[in-house]
């Protein structure tokens, strides 16, 4: 026997029990047992020599750039919509989603940085458009204050025709309520608009900042909680649903294939990364709260089954083969059969 056909004979014993080690009776506890042992390895291993930094976040930026448009994308955006318009398999209220605690710590946050809120609502007072719309929102409560004042007023005896004469004096300043702006402030719009903004946005942050606002947050909460969450169909048909998705789907693939996205990405993960390059990557899993033996169980089905598919489809065989043979035709170890 030459020392090729010697080799060729080991060859087939090695990939033979290669396959031997992934059999049905023995899949599950092999699969089990390197994922045990590959828990032990990560105990010795830092993140730091394990990782390499800049082909993590050269990876991060590939995928923010590509997952987003990419088949895959569109069909969770897909099934996403269609869970939005059918609603939940399951039974499931507000309350189960979210506990109220939760909630109120929420409320209590937002309603504790109203400072910010104000700068930035008097920051809108620059656009042309939203002094415009505000100035057009404020008439058209005033207008609505005079009518309702008017509709009570007249079923007083004597107050009906004081009050009539009010509003049309009042209604041949400001003009009709789609007009206000014109009417209201004439030359001066620009400045009324600004005027208008900023009286808006301190009536809006005066109005959270009452104590009721919490409790009429909470009060709306609790009012659903318990009702199960239903889809949108009821509301819009599948194609809108459909629609807007792909409007939203359209946002975030602009925004994560831009370079300001990708950079706040990877400056995230280039911090993780820092605070845990000397620690083993063990410490990492545990500082997720994943156990040895749940990774493990959760592991091993998902290696199971795809060591079982390329199995039962030979190509582990075929792998395994194309892995080990040039080993075994190389010169040292012909040397050492011959």
């Amino acid at each position: 026997m030459t020392p090729q056909e010697r080799a060729g004979r080991l060859l087939d014993a090695q990939v033979a029990w290669v396959l031997e080690q992934v059999s049905d009776e023995r899949l599950a506890a092999t699969a089990a047992a390197r994922t045990a042992e590959a828990r032990t390895v990560l105990e010795r291993v830092t993140v730091g020599s394990a990782v390499d930094t800049e082909a993590v976040l050269a990876l991060v930026r590939l995928m923010l750039g590509r997952a987003p448009a990419s088949t895959v994308g569109s069909t969770v955006v897909a099934t996403v919509a269609d869970l939005l318009h059918d609603g939940p398999d399951l039974e499931v209220t507000l309350g189960e989603l979210v506990a109220r605690d939760v909630v109120e710590r929420l409320v209590d946050e937002a309603l504790g940085r109203l400072d910010d809120v104000e700068r930035g609502l008097d920051g809108a007072s620059r656009s042309p458009a939203v002094g415009t719309l505000a100035s057009r929102f404020m008439g058209r409560v005033v207008t609505e204050v005079v009518q309702s004042n008017r509709a009570v007023a007249e079923k007083v005896p004597g107050f009906g025709s004081l009050v009539s004469f009010g509003a049309s004096t009042a209604g041949r300043v400001i003009g009709a309520a789609d007009k206000q702006l014109d009417g209201l402030f004439g030359d001066t719009a620009s400045k009324g608009a600004a005027f208008a903004v900023r009286r808006l946005n301190k009536v809006l942050v005066d109005t959270l900042r009452d104590p009721v606002a919490r409790e009429a947050v909470l009060e709306v909460y609790d009012l659903y909680a318990d009702s199960p969450l239903q889809g949108l169909g009821t509301r819009a048909d599948r194609e809108e649903v459909h629609r807007v998705a792909g409007v939203v789907h359209d946002a975030v693939i602009g925004a994560a294939a831009g370079d300001p996205a990708a950079e706040l990405v990877c400056a995230v993960v280039r911090g993780v990364l820092e605070v845990y390059a000397e620690e083993p990557l063990a410490v990492l899993l545990d500082d997720l709260d994943v156990d040895a033996e749940e990774l493990t169980a959760h592991v091993t089905p998902l290696v199971v089954g795809a060591v079982r598919g390329l199995r039962d489809a030979g190509e582990l065989e075929r792998l395994a083969r194309e892995e080990l043979a040039p080993f075994f035709d190389s010169p040292a170890v012909l040397a050492l059969l011959d």
